[in-house]
């Protein structure tokens, strides 16, 4: 054999031992986890608990979140307008509640979206009820999976219907 054929077949036989000895991602596991962030991040909001918010949060001035009441980005915004003057200050009482929720993962990045559910208890006492969807762009680091970019909106209003 001459020796392009040689370095060839040596080549081929590495590519072939790296693709069969490489582990495989376990998407499964993975979606579990983005589904623990989640679940911890629907407590953070409920709790409107800062401390139990960054264990789910990207500690980066490059995260935005997305919402009605306008654009958080960074962290620091969203501990102070999003957990603290909205979530802490604007209600007495918080259920977040998703349904139909959905995690893809891909490589290092992840996503989730889910319909959900407010009940809450205004400042004022009042009851308050909304419905919209959520979407999660996750980030996976070294301390495992992290929000990274939320968007959140109300549902559309529903034209009214005659009689």
């Amino acid at each position: 054999m001459n020796v392009r054929v040689k370095t060839l077949l040596v080549y081929v036989a590495a590519v072939l031992c790296v693709t069969a000895c490489a582990r495989p991602v376990d998407n499964a596991e993975a979606r579990n986890q983005v589904r623990q962030v989640l679940d911890r991040y629907l407590s953070s909001v409920n709790a409107a608990d800062v401390t139990m918010a960054s264990t789910v949060w990207l500690q980066s001035p490059d995260i935005v979140v997305v919402t009605p009441l306008g654009r958080f980005e960074g962290w620091e915004s969203v501990q102070r307008d999003l957990y603290v003057n909205f979530l802490q200050k604007g209600f007495l009482e918080r259920a977040l509640t998703p349904s139909n929720v959905r995690i893809h993962v891909n490589g290092n990045s992840a996503w989730a979206v889910f319909d959900w559910s407010f009940t809450s208890k205004l400042a004022n006492g009042q009851p308050f009820t909304s419905k919209g969807r959520e979407s999660h762009v996750y980030e996976k680091t070294d301390g495992g999976w992290r929000i990274a970019h939320l968007h959140y909106s109300g549902l559309p209003a529903q034209p009214a219907q005659s009689p």
